[in-house]
């Protein structure tokens, strides 16, 4: 229990209320001396502020204890001494120990018959004033402590409700996006698929009239007509290329991917703060796709790790596994390095994709499967 209650004081910071407690008693027993004694003695006055002084400075239980205790011993042979005694008292109890309280009635015995009654009364009064001033004190520092944890706890559950709010609303506006994606994506197709096919069907006819139709003005009204809902087509199929490409988010298209990917836990960082164009996108989901697909097949991993990163010049894609097999039927000795043209097809589709960009691929086998891609921001058109 005393180790305990020693570790709570030290976490408290020293209080005035202690200092105003110790001066309080130091001025009221100063008062008793000078009131019931004749002969005034400076020598306990300057050694109970001096110890009283170290009490407080060092802070250490032992100490109190040992200067409590000398004080007590001298105030044995000493009458002059006693009647400093609650000071000293009240730096024992700041350590909880009470015990030391009926100590003080040894002096009386000690000098029963040179003590004045009153002195013994007052400074019997005054070391029941220390036990309640430094339990008045402990618990506003008690209270203190309350409200300091109390204050911390709210600021830290506003603070909590305040990052919660804000991943709601990029949850949000995440959803938002994507089901506008979404959208885009359905009316390119419904325009593919409809519109399209009429056209392309009105088109087919009209070719078929041309063939059978003789020459003349007819026959330029249908040639004109072909050609006019020839360019409505390309417009139409260009309309529906832009549709589709804008519908494309890399990161919903990457959680599709990991969606499908069963074969072991996939921790995602993502590190993108801009949308990288779509030649890019389309690179960095093939890389994803062909280097999960070599794990599920030819590695015994049982975690892979994403990574997504955005520098000012570049964005780079790292898929490392922690699989003891390399993938796609690799040779690689640790610290060896992957050399185009020597292993499968999948592996060399990476680093097409990605040279046709002008970046640079490493595909590592150390501790683990690695495949590293670099892509220029240059080339972000």
């Amino acid at each position: 229990m005393e180790p305990g209650r020693h570790k709570f004081r030290n976490d408290i910071p020293l209080s005035a209320n202690f200092l105003f407690d110790k001066l309080v008693l130091f001025l009221c027993c100063l008062a008793v001396n000078f009131l019931v004694t004749d002969d005034v003695s400076y020598i306990p006055v300057l050694a109970v502020v001096t110890l009283s002084a170290f009490n407080t400075y060092f802070d250490k239980r032992l100490l109190t204890r040992i200067t409590s205790g000398a004080y007590l011993l001298i105030a044995l042979f000493f009458p002059e001494w006693f009647y400093f005694i609650p000071v000293m008292m009240y730096d024992a109890l700041l350590w909880e120990s009470p015990w030391i309280l009926p100590l003080a009635i040894l002096p009386v015995i000690s000098h029963r018959s040179s003590l004045p009654i009153m002195g013994i009364l007052s400074i019997a009064l005054y070391l029941g004033m220390a036990w309640f001033m430094k339990w008045r004190s402990w618990r506003l520092i008690h209270l203190e402590r309350e409200y300091r944890k109390l204050r911390d706890t709210t600021k830290e559950l506003l603070l909590s409700l305040e990052a919660r709010n804000k991943e709601l609303l990029e949850k949000q506006d995440y959803e938002i996006n994507l089901a506008t994606l979404n959208e885009r994506n359905r009316i390119a197709r419904d325009i593919h698929d409809n519109i399209g096919h009429v056209l392309s069907s009105t088109l087919l006819q009209v070719g078929a009239l041309l063939a059978v139709t003789p020459e003349g003005s007819v026959k330029e009204s249908l040639a004109t007509l072909k050609d006019t809902l020839s360019s409505g087509m390309d417009s139409i199929r260009q309309s529906v290329h832009h549709l589709h490409d804008a519908s494309i988010d890399l990161h919903a298209e990457i959680y599709k991917i990991l969606k499908g990917f069963t074969f072991c836990p996939v921790n995602f960082i993502d590190d993108l703060e801009s949308k990288p164009s779509l030649p890019i996108t389309y690179c960095l989901l093939a890389v994803i796709r062909e280097a999960l697909s070599n794990t599920s097949k030819h590695s015994d991993a049982t975690e892979v790790t994403l990574i997504l990163r955005e520098h000012p010049a570049l964005y780079q894609l790292i898929i490392r596994d922690n699989g003891s097999k390399p993938a796609e039927g690799l040779s690689l000795s640790p610290e060896s390095e992957y050399i185009p043209g020597r292993q499968g097809i999948g592996l060399k589709s990476i680093y097409e994709r990605v040279g046709i960009l002008k970046g640079n691929v490493r595909i590592r086998s150390d501790r683990g499967f690695e495949v590293f891609v670099s892509i220029p921001k240059e080339y972000d058109v």
